[in-house]
């Protein structure tokens, strides 16, 4: 992602955020990986805030969202992850013009993952971390409101020292 050269005491590291998320980064340092958590200053650990679900929508009860049938390329629905646990959820409401990825497909952060139309622009949604996409819970013509689940991408096994 990014690297920076620190200056710590007068010795130099090198170091590289490999991945990013609002709880935690993986840093390389000097080639040494380290996993640190990450807390806002002036709240106490644990205290994140946690968004609220957006309410149900009768379209969410529906697995095919609205039409007759399923297709046949239409993955089946079922209970998206909460925010922060690897769901990618719509940045605003839109369409989804396309699914970029397929389950079980390894990702890496920042690569488009779904590109949707939001007033009559195109917006590319990337993916939050490295990892696979676990499932899927849209289809390409799905309406979208903001907040609702798009995929989930599971976290790659990270080691910590």
């Amino acid at each position: 992602m990014s690297e920076y050269l620190l200056s710590i005491a007068g010795r130099e590291y090198r170091a590289e955020v490999a991945e990013l998320t609002a709880e935690r980064a993986r840093i390389v340092v000097n080639g040494q990986e380290y996993t640190v958590e990450l807390v806002e200053i002036g709240r106490p650990a644990g205290a994140a805030p946690v968004p609220a679900a957006p309410p149900p929508r009768p379209s969410d009860a529906s697995p095919s969202r609205g039409t007759a049938a399923p297709s046949a390329g239409t993955p089946p629905r079922s209970a998206p992850p909460p925010a922060g646990d690897g769901g990618v959820h719509a940045p605003l409401p839109g369409l989804v013009l396309e699914v970029r990825v397929k389950e079980g497909e390894a990702v890496s952060a920042g690569q488009p993952v779904v590109v949707m139309e939001a007033m009559k622009m195109e917006n590319v949604v990337p993916a939050p971390h490295n990892g696979t996409v676990r499932k899927i819970f849209v289809a390409n013509g799905d309406s979208v409101a903001e907040g609702d689940a798009l995929l989930e991408i599971s976290r790659p096994e990270m080691t910590t020292l």
